[in-house]
């Protein structure tokens, strides 16, 4: 199947037509990219102030009640752990996800791996 490049309809706005990037236009989608990264940085620093004010929130409503709640990350798998405590005893209640789910994601990446291997 042939096709020729005048036929192929404008991507995102931009004529087909091929011209040299001015100055004036590189300076602008050089501007235009610092903003959209200065965006995404407040965003991402206004995610992770409102994730901390939820841990916050839960880990003094938890205390109430007598239970700690531990939030860590696991090694092998970099998923988030959270783990329930008792607070007298340090004794675990509850852990999400549980070791064995965490060993069977880890147990099924290394398959996955070992497919995409084989396969190429």
């Amino acid at each position: 199947m042939d096709i020729s490049i005048g036929s192929l309809p404008p991507v995102l706005g931009k004529s087909t037509t091929a011209s040299a990037p001015t100055a004036s236009s590189a300076s602008v989608d050089k501007a235009d990219e610092q903003s959209r990264t200065a965006v995404a940085s407040e965003e991402t620093a206004q995610v992770y102030g409102q994730v901390d004010e939820a841990v916050t929130s839960i880990q003094s409503f938890v205390q109430n009640i007598r239970r700690d709640l531990n939030f860590s990350v696991d090694d092998s798998s970099g998923r988030v752990v959270v783990k329930v405590t008792d607070g007298a005893s340090g004794e675990v209640i509850r852990q999400l996800p549980s070791e064995e789910a965490l060993r069977l994601a880890e147990n099924l990446e290394e398959v996955r791996s070992l497919l995409f291997k084989a396969e190429a």
